[in-house]
This record gives structure tokens, sequence and C-alpha cells, in this order.
């Protein structure tokens, strides 16, 4: 009843002759009527328009709140928000949505959609009689009425003063850094005193006078407090370091929860339209400091977010909880050509004032090499100025104050100066210009002698002395390895710090049903690929080991389980794939990894990386997914058949980015600067254990915590989708979908739908529900489907089947038309006003683009 369109069928299960051709095909036809959304049952099939399409805002959400069901209303992301929301509502059961598809396919813009849709339509405010079942035919949820689209346009909604710092815990939960090292080198002395607050006489932002950067770094107390020894660290190597693997903090766990003290938030007091307005105005900030402009995306996320929204008994947004996955570092110091840094750097230079500007000695953002690397600064039709605006407004939102802001802004100018640091001679390297050094421990609030001598020797704890530690000094190459580190550890710990401060904001204490929303990497395969596509991919691997498990295998094990006629259908298990990375016996590649990591602190980086790959050939021999062409001494890349086609991997530096450390010159040196924030907060005293936690380890115990998070909820899919790789806007090419169409694994899950059934419910709901249609409800299945074929000819009675708890239909057709029954017969006087709605909402959707009455558009980027 309620379909719009005839142009390629809006559900995939209905195609005439399913193949990856014909799949892509459908889609292509109904793309180039600018319908970009289709359905497989409830899968959600989402292609990337490249351009503003009229398809959201007010009037969009009012048409698919309440409608009721998948198939009912035209497919859309709002419907499957919709569905997600409802089955919260009628099950009580936590729901999760899991967004994947390549970089730039649209997974970021539709994680903000499903947002918008459940803030707009959820209660505001957690207290009030519960909703009623929908089995029961009620619902009290208030209807969306379109009179504003987005929370934070509301005016007199309570925020953060900013005048004081909310109490923190110190350092926010990061776990202690450091582990093992090695060598041998010169015993450092301690120091005695944290450097002083940065002088500002002489003019404003005036850096410090130049330094002897040649001597070894100042002494290291052995007792305890600020200034104290750090833990030691691993030492070797040298590159850039991997992002590490997140739960929402280091070590692969979620930060302790940060509570204002004395506070406890109850169902009573939670002001749930604050907690709507921090969801939504978290995102700026959130793609601010996490998002950057690639060759394929103009705003890709260069991290994995899952965010639960909790929700109270009546089904209002009471609280939400943010995990980070696999923040990608290594942008901070390196990007491609014609690819950007994190946005926030950007939008720092074009929004900061003049007068802060020049105290910080921030001009433009090719005078800085961090930024000016890759020749691209702009971003086509993005204005930086008006971004940083309002990610200063989601700070302030968010709970982070002036002062906070302050701190971060003013560490983010230190790391772009310290990207200009440059080295050259013989160990210790000698630091080429003073200046960027003045300007950084000016704003870091440290010495500029032990800032400089901490770059050019890197100190580590001797083997056979406890709390011994020794400067060894260091070529330019491995002095700007240091520099690297520190700016990318800055970075990583006001990330931190961020992401700690929403979760501070949003908490709920309270047991509460969820919504969660994944929104993480795509899968990546490069020119050249290293240990974060490795990464990125595995993880890849298993959210697409859960999506089969769920939609393909899963399916098939409850027709087996519930007693039905069933012949298997042929997919590809890529178990095989996810047990080559990370089996224990025999060992898969990250195992090996870390073996080698383990034994090889005393080589450098080159032969560490040969080590690994002697091993890899000795440990995992003739595997079907492991392609190692050349086995002799100079191997140096590997091959995995991933599930989404073949990937190669060069193992430079793999071994060095796996262990990921600071080295405790740093840490020392950070620890005695004169701001709190930087000491207290982001450096605080932790001594810890010398124990190693390799990348790839805390990765592996990311993605179980992950997993055992979705597979405790009601899954939802929306699988994204490139139409060309130039983001050119409305422009398809069949042949780039029809890959992704069959790496996705699109095909096997229409057969398994086409082959099986669209509906299924236990049978007692089953007849509660439908058997309202009828004034004499029948109480089997066997009647029921009698007294339904009588009244309703266009039903056969093969379109049901019983098992031993559930009741199954074949077609989704089936379901509407019992829904149709079910609606007239409740609520005659409701059915025809939604019957009228979804008319004249049909002229609407084929209307031209400014013939819409919008408040909002959505651009899929």
């Amino acid at each position: 009843m309620f379909r719009l369109f005839s142009s390629g069928v809006d559900d995939l299960v209905l195609i005439s002759s399913p193949s990856n051709g014909e799949v892509a095909n459908n889609l292509g036809a109904r793309f180039d009527r600018e319908l970009i959304y289709t359905n497989i049952g409830e899968v959600l099939i989402a292609l990337n328009p490249y351009k503003q399409l009229p398809i959201t805002g007010p009037e969009f959400i009012k048409m698919y709140q309440n409608s009721p069901g998948t198939g009912e209303a035209p497919p859309h992301i709002y419907a499957l928000a919709e569905r997600a929301f409802r089955r919260l509502v009628d099950d009580g059961e936590s729901q999760c949505v899991i967004i994947s598809g390549e970089s730039g396919a649209g997974k970021t813009v539709s994680a903000k959609l499903l947002l918008q849709y459940i803030t707009a339509v959820s209660p505001n405010n957690s207290y009030g009689a519960s909703v009623a079942n929908a089995n029961g035919g009620g619902n009290s949820l208030p209807q969306y009425d379109g009179s504003s689209e987005l929370v934070e346009d509301e005016d007199n909604l309570p925020q953060y003063d900013g005048g004081s710092d909310p109490p923190m815990g110190r350092g926010f939960g990061l776990p202690p850094i450091g582990a093992n090292g090695g060598g041998r080198g010169r015993a450092v002395p301690p120091p005695t005193n944290r450097a002083p607050p940065p002088q500002p006489g002489g003019g404003r932002g005036k850096p410090p006078p130049p330094v002897n950067n040649n001597r070894p770094p100042p002494s290291v107390p052995s007792g305890g407090g600020r200034g104290g020894p750090p833990p030691p660290v691993n030492g070797g190597g040298r590159g850039r370091a991997p992002p590490p693997p997140r739960g929402g903090g280091r070590g692969g766990g979620p930060p302790p929860k940060i509570v204002p003290s004395g506070s406890s938030r109850s169902n009573k007091q939670v002001d749930v339209e604050y907690i709507k307005k921090i969801i939504l105005e978290s995102n700026p900030l959130m793609e601010a400091i996490g998002n950057a402009k690639t060759v394929r995306n103009d705003n890709s996320s260069r991290f994995g977010k899952y965010l639960e929204i909790q929700f109270s008994d009546n089904n209002a947004p009471v609280g939400g909880q943010i995990s980070t996955f696999l923040l990608e570092k290594t942008r901070v110091t390196f990007q491609q050509k014609h690819e950007r840094n994190f946005h926030i750097f950007y939008q720092m230079l074009a929004g900061l004032d003049q007068g802060k500007k020049s105290e910080w000695g921030l001009t433009q953002a090719t005078d800085f090499y961090y930024l000016a690397q890759s020749g691209c600064t702009t971003i086509e039709d993005v204005n930086d100025g008006n971004d940083f605006m309002e990610v200063q407004q989601a700070m302030d939102t968010v709970g982070i104050s002036k002062s906070e802001q302050n701190d971060i802004f003013r560490i983010l100018a230190a790391i772009l100066h310290i990207g200009n640091i440059r080295f050259q001679g013989e160990p210790p390297a000698e630091i080429i210009d003073d200046t960027p050094v003045q300007w950084a421990s000016s704003l870091l609030g440290v010495d500029p002698q032990f800032l400089a001598q901490s770059l050019n020797h890197r100190q580590i704890q001797s083997g056979s002395v406890r709390h011994t530690q020794y400067a060894v000094p260091q070529n330019p190459d491995q002095a700007a390895g240091l520099r690297d580190a520190l700016a990318k550890t800055l970075y990583d710990r006001i990330f931190e710090f961020v992401v700690a401060r929403i979760n501070q904001t949003m908490q709920y204490f309270g047991s509460a049903k969820v919504i969660g929303v994944l929104d993480i990497y795509g899968f990546e395969s490069f020119d050249r690929n290293s240990l974060e596509q490795f990464n990125i991919n595995y993880v890849n691997e298993r959210l697409q080991q859960i999506f089969i498990d769920l939609t393909v295998r899963g399916e098939q094990r409850e027709y087996h389980e519930e007693g039905l006629k069933w012949k298997d259908i042929s997919f590809f298990d890529n178990k095989i794939v996810v047990d080559l990375i990370d089996a224990s016996k025999p060992p898969g590649i990250m195992r090996v990894l870390d073996d080698v990591c383990k034994t090889v602190h005393a080589v450098d980086s080159a032969t560490a990386d040969q080590k690994f790959m002697e091993k890899l050939i000795h440990a995992i021999p003739n595997h079907p997914h492991l392609l190692i062409s050349n086995t002799g001494s100079g191997a140096n890349e590997f091959t995995i058949k991933h599930y989404a086609g073949e990937v190669t991997y060069n193992v430079e530096e793999f071994c060095f980015k796996n262990n990921d450390n600071l080295y405790a010159s740093i840490v020392a040196c950070m620890q005695t600067s004169s701001y709190d924030f930087i000491s207290n907060t982001l450096f605080p005293d932790q001594l810890g254990n010398n124990t190693i936690s390799s990348c790839t380890y805390k990765i592996m115990n990311s993605a179980n915590e992950l997993v055992k998070k979705l597979s405790s909820c009601t899954p939802h899919y929306i699988r994204c989708i490139k139409p060309n790789d130039k983001k050119q806007p409305m422009n398809f090419v069949s042949s780039r979908v029809e890959y992704q169409v069959k790496y996705l694994g699109l095909l096997e899950n229409i057969k398994v739908k086409r082959s099986g059934y669209a509906y299924r419910q236990m049978t007692r709901y089953f007849l509660d529900r439908f058997g309202k249609i009828f004034d004499q409800p029948p109480r089997s299945i066997p009647e029921f489907v009698d007294q339904i074929c009588r009244k309703c000819p266009e039903i056969k009675n093969d379109e049901f089947e019983e098992g031993k708890s559930k009741v199954f239909v074949r077609s989704p057709e089936t379901i509407f038309i019992m829904e149709d029954q079910l609606m007239q017969k409740l609520d005659p006087i409701g059915y025809k006003e939604r019957a009228k709605l979804y008319k004249e909402n049909e002229k609407l959707a084929q209307a031209k683009a400014g013939k819409h009455a919008m408040k909002a558009k959505c651009t899929l980027m």
C-alpha cells in the first residue's frame, strides 16, 4: 500500500533473478530516481549521492514515526531508526545499529540521521506512565509534531556555565605508560624543580631564549611524586606509532566513569532535553577531533565510535556512553598527498582571534609542517572558521570549561610548533632552529632545555639495576621519531580527555536499556598497507562475522531448531580468516607478531620485522588465505585473502608500531609542566608495571568487548555503498557497486531471505496480536490460517508454517495485508488519516527538491 515507486524493487528479496549484477542493476535503477535507500528484509542498503537530497527533516520524521513495520513505508534510514526504537519500546530489549561500508560511503552521516530521528521521537521527560505494549494495540509515546528538527535549536536548555572546572579524576582514567627497556648509556641524575610558568614579558607569546640542546636530559629523581621516575619504557626502533585500540580508554578497556562530586542522577533528576542536546552537539566536536579529509572522503572518520544511548523505563533518553577505537594517531604527524590533518587544527587557525594567535605564535597552515606536508589545507565549500564556532559551542554543552578549552587549544598550538623542530648531525642530534622549541616549551609550560634534550636523548631503564635510568643519545631520525611520538601522544590524550568529559556529562547511574550505534572504519586497501590497515581490516572481519552469524547462519540455525523443512544455502564463512589473524593455537598472525615483539628489544626495527616474517613463514605454512610470494631472507610482505578481497601488507615497522611506547624522558618532561592540565590531567604520576601491552593485543580485547556488547542487543544493519570513487554527485558506476555488493555478502543474505521466511514471531504473541483482526480470535495457528485466508483471499495457506515455538510467514506482502487489516480493526479513523498522510507524502517525495518545504537537508559525504 505504501510503496511509492516502481523503478526497481524497494526490497531486494523481491528481485526476479538474484545475482550480484542484478542487485547492482536494481540499485542503479533506483539511484537514477534519487532513491538511495533499498531494503533486504530488515537490512538497509544506503548509497551515497554526494549531493543534498530533500529526504530528511521534520516532514519525513512525521512520515515514519509509528509506521506499521518493515515494507510499509518506503526504505529509509528513518524507517530503520523507527524499527529499532519501536522494538526497544515494545520488547523492552536493548538494540544496536551496525553501520558498515567503505570510507566515503556515508556511514558518519547515517549515524547522525539515526540520532536525529531517535532524539526527535523519544519522550522529553524521564517520568510518567509506562508505554503500553504495542501488542495491546496502544502506545502512549508522544507524536513528533515537527515544531523543531533538532533539540539544539531550543534556547532554554541548561548549559555548563564554564565558570569553573568540574571535579575530575586525575588523569581521567589513563593507565600507566611504560614497558621494559634495554640498552646502555649514561646514567641520568635526578632533577630538582618543575619548570616555571612561561613569562609573558617582552611581548605577547615571546618564546624563551635559545637553549643548549646537546647536553643530556635533566635527571629524574628516584623517589615518588611528580618529577619522580617515570615507568621504564621499551627502547629501539623508530618511525610512526600506530593508533592503539580503544574501548574508550587505554589498556583495552573503557576509562573510569568520571562524575562531578556528590552527583548521582536518578530518573527524576535527568533533564532529558539536555541529554538529547549533548547527544546531538557532541557530534561536531567528535568530528573536529576525530575526522579528516582523505582522498576518498572530505569528512572521513579516523576512529571508530560506539555510542550507547540509555533509555528510562518510559523510553526517554536519560544518558549515554561513547566507546572509541583505533584513533589514527599517525595522521597528526603524516598525511598522504591531497589529504588533511584532523579538522580541529584548521578550524583553530581560522577561528581563533588574532590576539590569541599572536600570543601562541600561530600564523597560517602552510607555515606548519604537520599541516603543509600534504599540499592540502582547505576543503571546498567548508568554512573552518564557522565550524570552529560550532566546536566551541559543543564544548560548552558537554561541560568543557572555558579554561579547559584554552588548555586544549594551547596544546594543539604546541603540537604544530613541535612539528617544525628539525634535527641534524651525529648523536646527540642537534636542533637546527631553536624557535619552534621555544614556542612549544612556552605553550607546554616546560623548560625548553629539558624539552630539547628529551627529544635528542632516549631515557631507558637498565636491565640489571632496578630504577637505574640511562640517557641514550639519538641520531636525527631517532630524534624525529621521539618528536612525532610526543605530538601523537599529546593529541591522543586530548582526544581521550574530550571523550571522557562527554561520558561524564552524559552518564546515567542506574539500569537502562540502550540503543547502540556503531560507526567505524570501513575495510581499507591501499597501494601500501601497514599495521594500521591490518588492524582496521581485522575489526571489519569480526563485524562481518557477526553479520554472517546473525543474518545467514543464525537464520538457518533457527529454521533447524524450529523443525522446519529447510535446505541450507552455501555462503562464505570468514571464520577461517578471523582465526588466521587472532587464533591462539595454532598461533595466528597477531600472536606471532606479539611473540616476536617480546623478544627483540635489543635489535633495530628492520631486524625485528625480518624476524617476524621468518617466524610467520614457519608458523603458518600453506594456509589457503595467506600468501607469501617471497619466502627468502628478504621477504617483507604478506597477503591475506579477506572477505572483501586480497590485501598485501608491508611489514616495515610492524614491530615498532605494535609496541607503541612513549619514552620515559618525554613523560618526565611533561610531568614537570607548570600547567596543571598537562602535568596532572594528561600526564599524572603513574608507575604501573613494565609489561608490554601490544597494539594488537589491545585490539583483540577491544574487538572482543565490542562483539560482546553487540551480541547482547537486537541488531539492525545499514550497509553503505559508494557509487563512485571520485565523489561525483549522482554518478553510478556499476562495476564499483557490484564489487561492494559481492564483498558485503548481500547476495547470500538475499538468497536466505528468499528461500526462507520474511517474518517470525512467538506463537502466543502472534495470535495475541493478529487475532484481534477477528471478532472471535482464533486459538491456534491452523484456525488463524483458515480464518485469514477466508477473509483475505489473496493470502494462501502455504504462506504460514508453525514451528516448535514460533510461527513463520514467507512473504512480506502477507504481513502488510495483516497489518492493514489490524489497523482497520483497531483504529479505523486513524487508519484513514494515515492512509491520507502517506498519499500526500508520496506526492511530496516525488516533487522537485525546490518544492519541498523542509527545515534541513542531508549531505551524505
